[in-house]
C-alpha cells in the first residue's frame, strides 16, 4: 500500500531516497532502478542517513543499484557510507558474540536473559547481524532475578552506569526499572529489562507473555540464543517506538521489515495477545507508521482492527508526519510522556502510567539527591517538583537558544 501523498508533508530529495533504502519495495525498486530518487546532496543524506541509524540499510540499497551502474551518490560517499557500515558490522559481531555468552553464563547460574531487539531483531527482520544499527543489548530479566543478574555481571566486570553507588539497589529492584551495565572502555553496554520497554508502559505480564514466546533462534557461526519470535518482536519495537516518539525512522524499518520479511507470522494472534496486553494501540500505531513512511503493505489481519481505532491513525500520521518533514529527533520527556500515555487504549493503564511516571523514583532522582534508607519513600514525593523543575530548565534553554538565533 502506497503512502497517502494528502496526509503527509512534502518530502526532501534526501530523505525519500532514506525511506526507499529502508523500505523493503524501495531497495529492489531502487537496485532494479525502476525508481529513480531526485538528486540528493550526498553529505546532508549521510548525515540523516547516521541521524537515524539505518547506515546498514542504505549502504546495502546504495551498493546493491551501484552494481547495477545506477548511481545514486558520488562514489566518495559511497566509500563513506562502506567505511561505515564496516565499522557497524564489527561492532555487531562484537555484540552478537557477547549476547551469546552472557546468555550461556546466566542459564548455567540459574538466571533467564531473554535477549530482545539487538542482534536478534536483526536476523529475525533482515537475515543477518550486520543489517541492522543498534547500540547496547537489551535483555528481559525477570523481577526477582534482577539483583542477581546484576551481581553476575558486576563479577563478570560490569557496573552500573546510572544507579548511584549508595543507592538501596533492593528498593530500587522493587521498582521494576531497567539496569544499565557497562565495562569501562567496552561496547556494547547492556541492559536488564524486568519490564518490556518500560515500566511505565507495561506490567508483569508483558514480560511473561515475552518470556512465554521464546524460540531457538540462529544468530550465524553456529550460535543459537533463545530469544522471542517475530510476533512477539514486533510488539516490544511497536512498543519502543510509543516509547519513543518513533523518533528514528530505524525503529519504522525495523516494524515494515518484520511485517514483510516473515512468512507465516501470526499476526491475528499477535493480536489477540496485544489486546489482552492493553498494548493494540501501541502495535496499531507501529504498523501504520511503517504503513505511511516506508510504504509498507498491511498484513490482512490489522485492517479491521486500524479501521475500529482512529485515535491509532491519529498518533501514527503525526508521528510520520513528524518524520517526513525532518523536525529535531529531539522531543522533550513531557512530549515523549504525553505521546505514550495517548498509545493507552484503557484508562486503568492510563493511570498506572501516569502514577508510575510521576511518582516512581528513577536513576536520576537517586543521582540529584541522597537520602537515608529510612526516607527513600520521600523520593517519591520529590519527584514531581525535580520533572517539573527539568522541564522549566528545558523550556529557558529552549527560549535563550531561539532568542540568540533570532538576533543572529
Amino acid at each position: 500500500m502506497k503512502k497517502d501523498a494528502a496526509m503527509l508533508p512534502a518530502v526532501s530529495a534526501e530523505m525519500e531516497l532514506l525511506c526507499a533504502c529502508a523500505s523493503p519495495t524501495g531497495v529492489r525498486a531502487l537496485a532494479a532502478g525502476s525508481f529513480r530518487p531526485r538528486r540528493v546532496d550526498g553529505a546532508r543524506f549521510r548525515t540523516l542517513a547516521t541521524n537515524h541509524h539505518v547506515i546498514p540499510m542504505v549502504y546495502r540499497a546504495v551498493k546493491a543499484a551501484a552494481q547495477n551502474n545506477i548511481d545514486l551518490l558520488p562514489v566518495e560517499f559511497l566509500e563513506c557510507l562502506q567505511r561505515d557500515y564496516l565499522a557497524i558490522a564489527a561492532h555487531n559481531l562484537r555484540a552478537t558474540a557477547i549476547l551469546h555468552r552472557l546468555q550461556s553464563l546466566m542459564e548455567s547460574k540459574g538466571v533467564r536473559l531473554v535477549p530482545i531487539k539487538g542482534p536478534v531483531l536483526a536476523v529475525l527482520a533482515y537475515g543477518s547481524t550486520s543489517l541492522r544499527q543498534f547500540e547496547d543489548l537489551d535483555w528481559i530479566v525477570a523481577g526477582e532475578e534482577v539483583l542477581r543478574a546484576v551481581a553476575l555481571l558486576e563479577q563478570e566486570g560490569y557496573v552500573a552506569r546510572e544507579i548511584p553507588p549508595g543507592a538501596n539497589r533492593s528498593r530500587y529492584a522493587a521498582s521494576r526499572q531497567e539496569w544499565s551495565m557497562h565495562k569501562p572502555g567496552k561496547t556494547p553496554h547492556v541492559d536488564l529489562k524486568p519490564a518490556l520497554i518500560s515500566h511505565a508502559l507495561a506490567d508483569r505480564r508483558a514480560t511473561e507473555y515475552m518470556v512465554g514466546a521464546c524460540r531457538s533462534i540462529a544468530l550465524g557461526d553456529g550460535r543459537a540464543c533463545f530469544a522471542p519470535g517475530p510476533e512477539a518482536m514486533l510488539l516490544a519495537v511497536c512498543m519502543d517506538g510509543a516509547n519513543e516518539m518513533w523518533a528514528k525512522l530505524s525503529s519504522v524499518a525495523d516494524a515494515a521489515a518484520l511485517l514483510s520479511n516473515v512468512a507465516g507470522a501470526d499476526w491475528a494472534g499477535l493480536l489477540r495477545e496485544a489486546g489482552r496486553l492493553g498494548q493494540k494501540r501501541s502495535l496499531l500505531t507501529g504498523v501504520l507508521v511503517a504503513q505511511q513512511v516506508l510504504g509498507c503493505m498491511l498484513p490482512e489481519a490489522f485492517h479491521k482492527d486500524a479501521e475500529e481505532d482512529p485515535a491509532a491513525g491519529r498518533l501514527a500520521k503525526a508521528a510520520a508526519g513528524r518524520m517526513l518533514a525532518e523536525r529535531s529527533l529531539r522531543t522533550g520527556a513531557a512530549r515523549r510522556a504525553g505521546y505514550a500515555l495517548r498509545t493507552r487504549e484503557r484508562f486503568r493503564d492510563r493511570v498506572r502510567f501516569l502514577s508510575r511516571s510521576l511518582f516512581v523514583a528513577g536513576a536520576a532522582d537517586l543521582n540529584q539527591i541522597s537520602l537515608p534508607d529510612a526516607w527513600y519513600p520521600l523520593y517519591s514525593c520529590f519527584r514531581p517538583f525535580r520533572l517539573a523543575w527539568d522541564a522549566a530548565r528545558g523550556r529557558a534553554r529552549r527560549i535563550v537558544a531561539a532568542e540568540a538565533s533570532s538576533r543572529a
